[in-house]
């Protein structure tokens, strides 16, 4: 069978047949005014077919009969700038327009002004009277610039690579609405490349092994990769050269610029043997896959090419005024060639080929070259800048040295859907730089890595150089509620006043490119995400004002593409909320409660796969139709199907992209992401049945490289109801309990009461039924003393039950019993529960050998070989000085060592103190020779200490790492105490050691407790041993030497090129560094010091940058089994240079560093591990 096609442009004359300049200039005048002049009137509804390319968008876009009431006229553009004109004349809207575009870019005006319709590339709204209104006034508008660009060079891949003609229509027709000039057009440009290397020794189908398939042609035009999937098909090719001049003639007819790739050297890898003499760079690769080889400019060879390549790409594509070239792109090498020189060769190929054409380059990174720009003819190049909007980024005009330039913006990498843009900062900024006196800014370049995704923000950029200067956010968005929906709504405009402040008012120095939900990311308990810079609970309502909208203008693609967006953003955002959730259970290694919120996971997963199914703008399974539409085999099918199923999961084999192009749409969140999720869990829970510290690992390449080739083939047409599921979305249950008691120590037939809090953190809706339940040991006596039910809780409030709860007369004081709360509820159509436990101590008296002391709320009990403590404290630093403690007077002299072992600890709080406490005198507050050592919830082991002897704390040192039980040791020399903490009573780390002035002969010293409880207002409980004389470890360590450079080392994981070897090769500085991604809450690096050490110190170095910090533990061991605490970091301190450096008394073969958190990113770094000690004897 003979596929029928559309009949194809005639090619433009070759360079060497142009016609007299002057005949030439005549015919182009004579075409301009036929396409500029506009049909006589026509009557509403007449037959016949609309003349001129912008008449017939009009017609594909709001019907022939409502097409015919417009009459299009030209305005003459003359030297000045494009301008648009819309009024009513004779009962008939009139838009003129310096080109066909100009005018639909005055339609798109006038449809969101008067007419309050929006056309988009997602989700449209034209339901138009079949009049249609006139405008009250006239709308005139110039543009302030002249180049108005539109598409990255990454759209064609992350954007649909497969997409069919009638798509690639209304995208134009589209961009032409909103003022677009300029568009990147990289469809068909294989071909090119084809037929100008056939010249140069290739055969077609090497050639064709060479060019990858559509959906990483991008990359390769970029000069980055080469071969993904190939070869390509002969009938592919063609298919797409078709496109690619369907797509140029289309931009042409309409006025606009069809901006195609120019050559700046890219050859194949052994071009050099098939053309001797030619001069070709190696480039290496980039992210492991092979470039292209770069053919030296300056030689000779490269005019030959550059003239045959342009030649071709004439005679495929017709001619244009603006070539794209990134020249030594993305850590592209020059090798021993002259930049400057091979920068004039490029642009002299450009201008031999097309004179009058503009070379247009990407600002981005180091690029373009200051070489370049300082050799070329800059009056010749046009600048798209990617990073205008970035914080740092002040003065382009100094930057480029002049050349003319658009500010752009590129608001996501990888095709993210997530909603987010500097939509505020645009106002501002494009504004201040086109007023600068003498600024060669001159265009706008809308270029996120794909365009089809945030509509509000292509119309607002679009929209800048039509704008006089910053305009009224609140009002432009106001408008674009209205026009968005077809009509003026409450609930429409407080809805997208609520993006303006969330998404669209993201600051100049946080990210936007990479976030997404953590539902898109590779398993890991460990990731926190790229922040938000907004809060998700404001975010949230933006959703219930959306659900609310008039149900009459609820009918449009616009309202359910907007409507399925936001509640897929609050699903993805609540993601972050959930998943430290099920990392704390976890490390508590509660399975009821992992299993529980894992399930509450991957519903969740579920529920937003049904809702992406509901829009056929978030349908996987429409690209997968549309590629199989394009195969003339079965075989050839599959290949594209992996083609672009691989591009979104694991980028291509071989390469460090894996879900770099991760987003949420129907098939893949329900089919790849929620399968990886659950083999993620069911790893976890196995692991948590046999008590392995680590689950087996997962090859997540080979999982993405199963689901990409399995050809499984995904709803292709929307189906559900989107206001159904996204009112699920609203509903979903999403609440917590929190339990505490009024006093934790309680005596034997004493009553305390029990308080427990609900809250409703669903900020939408209500719950329903909600109920607390009490549950205490047998014996206990649990009475409510209020309602425990509670009908209905609104959104963000509370439900509070209090019980008293009588311990029964016979209790052992010492005991430690748990007093349980589970929280019962429905939202919507479904259920959850939380459960959250308290304990308290059943209170005696301390053993007689101990006095006490307590300056807040305290009971002891004695525990046979210690002392427990239940007990408040606001805090313990400086004037607050509030703890209780059970102490011997007199009892640590100089030269002693006393350590007591913090058995239990449960907090009020991440500062909550217990451990050991000395001073001069333990009863009179304020008294000298004042410091502890003590454990703590979240910051480790902390020594706190009196620099000047006024009897306030008022310095401290902390060691991260240790948590219960934990011993803790305070030794003497003179007015120095030093404290220290160790896992096994054997080997220790010291916190601190400090001077402190006035302390007397001998230390009153005591186990103590302080709630610092300012915040919780709790009390805590510690169980302690009794302290007891310990013997001296201390050794000068000044002479010990680095024990651990370049000796053999191991890691539970790694990334490519990120190995162990990296963090002891003596290298400190920030590359190389070691690498392990944290998937299963923590991960480990480990070096053999070939011999058992006694260890003085350890220096960690982590990678420096951007004010992340990292968190972890620091271990030892004799034999690599057993394992003890060295040390470790908690909390929000910056990583230093200096890294930091845990001085120790311990012996230990083996040292190992257990990452478990970087605020970067969910990967753990090292530099450098400096071990120093000395053979132990």
């Amino acid at each position: 069978m003979t596929r029928c096609r559309e009949p194809q442009s005639p090619a433009a004359p070759l360079p060497h047949r142009r016609r007299p300049r002057l005949a030439a200039l005549v015919a182009l005048l004579t075409l301009l005014a036929a396409a500029f002049v506009a049909p006589p009137p026509a009557a509403a509804g007449t037959a016949g077919r609309l003349d001129g390319p912008a008449a017939q968008a009009l017609e594909r876009l709001v019907g022939t009969s409502r097409a015919r009431q417009v009459t299009l006229r030209a305005i003459d553009k003359g030297t000045g700038r494009d301008r648009f004109e819309v009024y009513a004349e004779n009962g008939r809207l009139v838009v003129a327009g310096t080109t066909p575009a100009v005018q639909l870019t005055g339609f798109g005006h006038y449809l969101r002004q008067v007419a309050h319709a929006d056309v988009a590339i997602n989700g449209s709204q034209v339901n138009l009277p079949q009049r249609l209104p006139l405008p009250g006034a006239p709308i005139a508008k110039d543009s302030s610039v002249d180049h108005r660009f539109a598409l990255n060079d990454t759209n064609q891949g992350y954007a649909g690579a497969y997409l069919s003609w009638p798509e690639w229509q209304r995208r134009i027709d589209v961009l032409a609405l909103h003022g677009i000039n300029e568009v990147l057009v990289y469809e068909g440009q294989e071909a090119v490349y084809q037929r100008t290397f056939m010249e140069f020794g290739y055969s077609d189908q090497q050639m064709r092994e060479w060019i990858p398939q559509p959906g990483h042609q991008s990359w390769w035009l970029l000069q980055n990769m080469c071969c993904t999937d190939s070869p390509i098909s002969q009938q592919l090719i063609d298919r797409r050269v078709e496109l690619g001049r369907k797509m140029a003639d289309r931009l042409r007819s309409l006025g606009m610029v069809p901006v195609l790739p120019g050559y700046f050297g890219t050859v194949p890898t052994d071009f050099k043997v098939r053309n001797p003499g030619a001069n070709t760079v190696p480039q290496g690769t980039w992210n492991q896959l092979e470039r292209p080889h770069w053919l030296d400019p300056t030689d000779p060879v490269f005019a030959r090419v550059a003239a045959t390549f342009y030649r071709v790409q004439t005679e495929l594509f017709g001619p244009s005024t603006m070539y794209k070239m990134d020249l030594l792109h993305e850590g592209g090498t020059a090798g021993t060639v002259n930049v400057a020189q091979a920068s004039q060769a490029v642009q002299r190929a450009l201008n031999d080929a097309h004179p009058d054409a503009l070379w247009t380059i990407l600002g981005w990174q180091s690029n373009p070259l200051p070489a370049t720009l300082q050799a070329i003819d800059r009056t010749k190049m046009f600048i798209v800048d990617g990073i205008s909007e970035e914080a740092g980024i002040t003065d382009r005009d100094k930057d480029f040295l002049g050349t003319g330039y658009a500010f752009g913006t590129i608001w996501n990498f990888g095709g993210h859907f997530n909603l987010g843009a500097r939509l505020t900062l645009w106002n501002e900024k494009f504004h201040a730089w086109r007023g600068k006196a003498g600024t060669a800014m001159n265009g706008i370049a809308l270029m996120p890595e794909a365009i089809d995704n945030n509509p509000a923000a292509v119309a607002f950029f679009a929209d800048l150089p039509w704008q006089d200067g910053p305009v009224d956010m609140r009002q432009w968005f106001d408008d674009y509620a209205t026009a968005r929906y077809g009509g003026d709504d409450p609930h429409a405009k407080a809805a997208w006043r609520i993006l303006l402040d969330t998404v669209y008012s993201w600051p100049a120095g946080a990210d936007s490119r990479h976030v997404t939900g953590l539902y898109d990311d590779e398993p890991g308990l460990a990731n926190t995400g790229y922040p938000l810079p907004y809060d998700i609970a404001a975010f949230d309502k933006a959703l219930d004002e959306l659900l609310q909208v008039d149900r009459r203008l609820r009918g449009s693609g616009a309202y359910r593409y907007d409507l399925v967006d936001v509640a897929r953003q609050v699903l993805a955002n609540h993601s972050r909320l959930q998943l430290p959730k099920i990392r704390a259970a976890y490390r508590a290694k509660d399975l009821d409660r992992f299993e529980r919120l894992t399930g509450e996971w991957t519903d969740r997963m579920r529920l937003m796969d049904r809702l992406l199914g509901t829009d056929e703008n978030f349908l996987l399974g429409a690209w997968q139709k549309e590629a199989r539409r394009q195969a003339a085999t079965p075989a050839e099918a599959a290949t594209l199907d992996y083609n672009l199923k691989s591009l979104v999961t694991l980028w291509a084999t071989g390469a460090r992209l894996q879900d770099y192009a991760r987003r949420e749409m129907n098939g893949l969140v329900g089919q790849y992401y929620a399968k990886r999720w659950q083999l993620f869990f069911d790893s976890l829970k196995a692991a948590l049945r046999s008590g392995k510290d680590y689950p087996e690992p997962i090859d997540w390449m080979a999982v993405a490289q199963d689901w990409a080739r399995a050809g499984t083939k995904l709803a292709s047409e929307p189906r559900g109801d989107a206001y159904a599921e996204a009112s699920r979305v609203a509903a979903l249950p999403d609440g917590a309990v929190t339990v505490g008691a009024d006093r934790k120590g309680v005596k034997p037939g004493g009553t305390v009461q029990v308080t427990a809090v609900f809250t409703n953190d669903n900020t939408l809706r209500p719950t329903d039924r909600v109920t607390l339940r009490l549950d205490a040991p047998r014996g206990y006596q649990v009475r409510a003393t209020s309602p425990a039910r509670a009908d209905h809780v609104s959104p963000r409030d509370k439900l509070t039950v209090t019980w008293a709860v009588t311990v029964p007369a016979g209790e052992a004081p010492g005991a430690t019993p748990a007093l349980d709360v589970t929280a019962s509820w429905r939202s919507g159509d479904a259920d959850q529960r939380d459960t959250a436990s308290t304990r308290l101590l059943i209170a005696g008296a301390a053993p007689a050998s101990y006095r006490t002391a307590s300056s807040t709320q305290a009971e002891f009990a004695p525990t046979g070989d210690g002392v427990a403590i239940a007990a408040g404290g606001a805090d313990l630093w400086r004037e607050t000085n509030e703890l209780a403690t059970a102490y011997r007077p007199d009892a640590l002299a100089d030269g002693q060592q006393l350590v007591s072992t913090v058995l239990r600890q449960d907090g009020a709080s991440d500062w909550t103190r217990s451990g050991l406490v000395v001073s001069d005198d333990l009863a009179a507050p304020g008294s000298t020779g004042y410091a502890n050592i003590a454990v703590t919830p979240g910051h480790g082991c902390v020594f706190s200490w009196d620099s000047d002897g006024n009897g306030q704390l008022d310095s401290y040192a902390e060691v991260g790492g240790f948590a219960p039980p934990v011993h803790v040791r305070v030794g003497r020399s003179g007015d120095r105490l030093t404290g220290s903490c160790s896992s096994d009573g054997r080997n220790w780390a010291v916190v601190g050691a400090a001077r402190v002035p006035g302390a007397g002969a001998a230390l009153d010293a005591g186990l103590f407790v302080s709630a610092a409880n300012r915040d919780t207002g709790q009390q805590a409980i510690a169980v302690l041993t009794d302290p007891a004389p310990a013997p001296p470890t201390a050794r000068d360590g000044a002479q010990d030497t680095l024990q651990s450079l370049r000796r053999p080392v191991t890691a539970l994981s790694w990334e490519p090129n990120r190995g162990p070897e990296h963090a002891n090769d003596g290298n400190r500085a920030n590359s190389p560094y070691f690498a392990s991604q944290m998937t299963w809450d923590t991960t480990w690096w480990q070096v053999d010091l070939g011999t058992v050490d006694d260890i003085s110190r350890v220096n960690v170095r982590n990678y420096v940058g951007g004010g992340r910090y990292y968190e972890y533990r620091l271990e030892g061991s004799l034999d690599g089994v057993t394992w003890y605490t060295l040390g470790g970091r908690r909390g929000p301190r910056a990583a230093t240079d200096a890294g930091d450096t845990m001085t120790t008394e311990a012996k230990a073969r083996y040292v190992r560093v257990i990452g478990t958190h970087n605020t970067a990113n969910l990967s753990f770094h090292l530099t450098e591990v400096s071990v120093y000690g000395t053979p132990s004897k």
